[in-house]
């Protein structure tokens, strides 16, 4: 049997955070992640000559790093660099509110004086409240977290190439100011290493460099917002944006960033997000690119020949010359979201084993396996940065007979099948749609803002009367705001602390077009995107907009399995208690609906507790939608297991049983997290009808009572934006 070609493709990227002419720009991603993810996945490899990987650099994040090279800068860095005893109170809210912001388990929990620091802000918030918490931190405590933070988040080869980060880090607490001092000088060698380590293992050959287009956009919803129909039809759309030529040129100024950056032209390209179509594979297949990578979930929906294999390329009639290969899902997102939690030969076994069925399973032509993935986010959740994992992982690859560890590059020339398709599904690599990033009302508001700037400054961008640096100046800023991250996180659909930044940097990149060609903006730009939410619509039901599909085990299987749910935070969960007489139980409750009428629900015990917390604990859910409530009641054991799951209905009042407990259906596991399933009908819950559900928590002679939620069940037929990861 021939061996199995396994390609790599680590895809690091971030949205372009810096307004034209800005030095200090508000948020600090590049600078961190450079200090990690982008400096560990290129030395680590030095350690492997065998191993041949393909990294996928997005221009604009080169762009960045390079800004840090010429002394840019960005506010976390400004306000971690003030004296402690110079801070102001802006500063020290900044520093209280923002500098926690690291994995918690992984990063801050390294770290033991950070954790202590963390535990003691949550009880700050308590005593003071969210806005004057930080007044129970002192001079010592900040200049700790300005140290903390960045070292939190340095990475194990950036550790073992620098000691005195690891000295720092022993040390613990009680920084000077050459601390700080001593940190930041190191951050910024990494950061200028970076490029020059990239263009030294592209040079050799040991790494492949692929390319996305150079903000990052989508390119499928950029050539016509309507091609998001195709996988969801009745997805409520903004105005359609037609723009094929900005898609055309955010290729190809990327493939010329990357070349003039890099020294080689990027032979492949993944696409932003895994995005193609028909009408894209044509435009990537001009630009004279070889090979563009997507998601099998894509191959799957797409008209073909043959079965949905995606260990051999395929081709496309109007795409000539241009090789499309597909990924591994389930693999991939094992790397990404799974084995983060398991030991580094445990999940190398798994990942080896894996491998080995795929193989066996095609015969004497086994083709190859595309595992493609986010390269830096992952990271934050295994042990020591990812370290054991990749190590292992990659000498576990060296000299294996079965496996041979290829760029995609050479994965694609070296497998003798080819596979065609007649027509590519419009599609990206969650759930082979665009739902992440159209049909929500502030994405396609947001849309909107974009199209109609577009619109208005596109005659003057093909003016040869405007100078040709407004041109230029107004195309950079439309082009940063075709990325996208700003349609990621305008809404609720996934939590971040950082929402109004990238609201506000969405709205500046358009702004400063119109500025760059020495027009006025107009005033609608000045608004924010998201809603601002008045206190009589907080009031309003809760209602889910897309059909959640957990796996009940207890664990956050992978990254999307609860992303699209409902979240109600600890402090909105206890506004009415008396909080300093309680011990904080929890971080959140999430909730949502699955599409065969479940209600689930998830609940993350407080700090790391995980299985201990819920060592025996009661817990009762009382849903009440009609006149009579509903109560499920849970009981775990000493081990943290939970005893069978019972139901009963009383009266609205509470104080007559009206039927006897009898068994539920619900599925309740409780490891890390606690995962419940439970049919809608069994505990009164019809479709389309406003509800409250309530949690009481109980354990010895405690017990604790939280807030009711208000919520709207779902109509049956469900929500056009619904989506899965499987």
């Amino acid at each position: 049997m021939k061996r199995l070609s396994v390609a790599f493709l680590w895809h690091l990227h971030q949205p372009q955070y810096r307004l034209r002419g800005e030095t200090v720009c508000p948020l600090p991603w590049v600078r961190l992640h450079g200090i990690r993810a982008y400096y560990d996945m290129v030395r680590v490899l030095e350690e492997f000559p065998e191993i041949r990987v393909t990294v996928n650099l997005v221009p604009c994040l080169l762009e960045q790093i390079r800004a840090y090279e010429h002394g840019g800068t960005d506010l976390f860095l400004e306000v971690g660099a003030v004296p402690a005893e110079e801070l102001d109170d802006s500063q020290k809210a900044f520093l209280f509110d923002r500098f926690f912001s690291a994995g918690e388990a992984r990063m801050i929990g390294s770290l033991p004086a950070f954790a202590e620091l963390l535990r003691r802000r949550n009880q700050a918030r308590k005593v003071r409240g969210w806005a004057q918490g930080w007044k129970e931190f002192s001079i010592g405590d900040f200049r700790d977290l300005q140290a903390l933070l960045e070292l939190a988040w340095f990475g194990f080869k950036s550790r073992e190439d620098f000691p005195e980060i690891g000295a720092l880090r022993r040390q613990g607490r009680g920084f000077t100011r050459e601390d700080l001092r001593r940190i930041h000088r190191i951050e910024r060698e990494i950061l200028t290493r970076l490029i020059p380590l990239y263009r030294r293992a592209a040079a050799s050959g040991q790494m492949e460099i692929s390319s996305s287009p150079y903000a990052h956009p989508i390119l499928p919803l950029l050539c016509d917002t309507a091609s998001a129909r195709e996988a969801l039809p009745d997805v409520p759309l903004p105005p359609r944006l037609r723009a094929p030529e900005d898609a055309e040129a955010q290729v190809e100024e990327g493939l010329d960033q990357m070349e003039h950056v890099i020294g080689i032209r990027p032979a492949g390209m993944w696409p932003s997000e895994g995005s193609v179509s028909g009408e894209v594979a044509g435009i990537l297949s001009r630009a004279g690119l070889k090979w563009a990578a997507s998601d099998e979930q894509v191959l799957a929906a797409s008209e073909r020949e043959g079965d949905a294999d995606p260990s051999m390329p395929w081709s496309l009639p109007d795409a000539p010359g241009l090789n499309l290969v597909f990924r591994d899902h389930d693999l991939s997102d094992r790397v990404g979201f799974t084995y983060s939690w398991m030991s580094a030969g445990e999940a190398v076994g798994n990942f080896l084993a894996t491998l080995r069925q795929r193989a066996e399973a095609r015969g004497e032509e086994p083709g190859l396996v595309l595992v493609a993935l986010d390269g830096e986010n992952p990271w934050e959740n295994y042990a020591d940065a990812g370290a054991d994992f990749l190590r292992t992982l990659y000498g576990a690859l060296v000299g294996n007979p079965r496996v041979h560890c290829q760029s995609v590059r050479e994965a694609i020339e070296a497998c003798p099948r080819r596979g065609k398709l007649k027509r590519l599904h419009a599609g990206s690599w969650i759930g082979g749609n665009f739902g992440i990033w159209i049909g929500g009302p502030e994405k396609n508001r947001a849309w909107e803002l974009l199209g109609s700037t577009r619109s208005e400054i596109a005659p003057a961008l093909v003016d040869h009367a405007v100078p040709a640096l407004r041109r230029e100046a107004a195309w950079a800023s439309l082009r940063a705001a075709e990325g996208s991250d700003w349609f990621w996180w305008l809404d609720g659909q996934f939590h971040s602390l950082y929402r109004a930044e990238f609201d506000e940097i969405f709205r500046g990149h358009l702004r400063q077009a119109y500025e760059a060609l020495e027009r006025a903006a107009p005033e609608i730009l000045d608004q924010p995107v998201p809603a601002v939410t008045a206190p009589e619509v907080q009031a309003q039901a809760l209602e889910p907009l897309v059909w959640l599909s957990p796996i009940i085990d207890g664990f956050e299987t992978h990254f999307f399995e609860w992303e699209s749910a409902i979240r109600v935070e600890w402090a909105a969960l206890t506004r009415r208690s008396t909080m300093e007489r309680s011990q904080r139980w929890l971080e959140a409750l999430e909730f949502g609906f699955s599409r065969g009428g479940e209600f689930v629900l998830r609940v993350d015990p407080a700090g790391a507790k995980g299985g201990e917390f819920f060592k025996g604990l009661g817990m009762e859910l009382t849903f009440r939608a009609d006149s009579v409530p509903w109560h499920l009641t849970l009981a775990f054991d000493d081990e943290g297991n939970p005893r069978e799951a019972r139901r009963w209905s009383s009266a609205e009042a509470g104080e007559k049983v009206v039927s006897a407990p009898e068994p539920s259906r619900a599925q309740v596991v409780a490891r890390k997290i606690l995962e419940l399933s439970v049919p809608s009908e069994e505990v009164g819950l019809k479709s389309g009808q406003r509800a409250t559900f309530q949690i009481r928590l109980k354990r010895g002679g405690e017990e604790l009572a939280l807030e009711e939620v208000d919520m709207k069940v779902p109509p049956s037929e469900g929500s056009g934006r619904s989506w899965s990861v499987s």
